[in-house]
């Protein structure tokens, strides 16, 4: 009778663990609101942390995120975090933003509310199954995201930033609006893009939504100082740049790299030719598996302690 009730003990525990993975758990912001995360676990002492791009879609739904990067290190608990307002019940749209965006992401979602969240759940999740490595690993905004995190934490091991661009978010807006304006057109965009940024950078507050996201999303991302940020991280970095990325300019984030390296140890830079934002070469081949097998050597290398390339 007592083993009956230790088996169906368990099996209870179980299952609740399968609802806390599909469903997520929450944690309540300072504001009242909640964030919604979800954590995979394993049991190794490894926590991986994966960090998204900039789309209005759930993190649960993606299966690059999901069944491909969780991959990196196999025996790691891997942690994702919702964007403000969004939660696994909002639908998908893997071609952009989801039709079902709410207003609550438009007014507060910004990379610097992302790393508040992010360090707010892995700070409760450290405390609860003390993790002996923490590595972080973001994509294009996520990557800013990563940095951000990593800057403010002591706890983080290692940063693996893939496609995040160069210093200033406004030089790699105008290198996509570059390549996709002809030339006389795209000196008119370029100074009413500069004058947009100015009136952001200078404003307290704004009623705005513009090209998928609000004020505090564009006040944050012009204000952030990437190379600054990476600067201060005290772990191994890992920066990926495709070379034929059109939506942040590959040479200044070769540029960021070159400085970093000059100026900090542990970290190493990959510059992906023939391949774009998404890890596709130039037939639209997907060679993220490249990409993933890359990290998962050099976090391999860390773990025994070979120095950075």
């Amino acid at each position: 009778m007592y083993k009956a009730l230790v088996i169906i003990m368990a099996l209870l525990l179980f299952a609740i663990q399968d609802v806390f993975a599909e469903e997520g758990e929450r944690l309540t912001r300072a504001d009242g609101s909640e964030i919604t995360f979800y954590l995979d676990q394993k049991g190794s002492g490894h926590l991986l942390v994966l960090m998204q791009g900039s789309d209005c879609k759930s993190v649960a739904h993606s299966k690059v995120i999901n069944d491909r990067f969780a991959t990196v290190i196999g025996d790691a608990d891997v942690l994702t975090v919702e964007k403000y307002g969004l939660t696994r019940s909002v639908s998908w749209n893997g071609s952009g933003d989801s039709p079902e965006c709410p207003a609550s992401y438009y007014e507060h979602d910004s990379p610097q509310q992302r790393a508040d969240d992010y360090l707010q759940v892995m700070s409760w999740l450290d405390n609860r199954f003390h993790y002996d490595r923490i590595t972080l690993l973001g994509g294009s905004e996520g990557a800013l995201v990563a940095a951000m995190v990593a800057s403010r934490s002591d706890a983080v091991s290692a940063v693996v930033s893939l496609n995040g661009g160069g210093r200033f978010f406004v030089d790699d807006v105008l290198h996509s609006m570059a390549l996709e304006l002809p030339p006389e057109a795209f000196e008119e965009a370029k100074q009413d893009f500069l004058a947009f940024a100015d009136s952001v950078e200078a404003a307290e507050n704004m009623d705005l939504v513009m090209s998928g996201h609000g004020f505090r999303w564009w006040k944050s991302m012009l204000a952030a100082d990437q190379t600054a940020l990476l600067m201060s991280v005290r772990t191994p970095v890992l920066i990926i740049q495709s070379a034929l990325d059109e939506s942040v300019s590959p040479a200044l984030a070769s540029n960021q790299a070159l400085m970093l390296k000059q100026n900090k140890s542990e970290v190493e830079f990959l510059f992906a030719e023939g391949l774009d934002h998404r890890f596709h070469d130039l037939a639209g081949v997907d060679r993220t598996s490249e990409i993933i097998v890359f990290v998962r050597d050099w976090l391999a290398r860390r773990r025994s302690g070979a120095p950075a390339g």
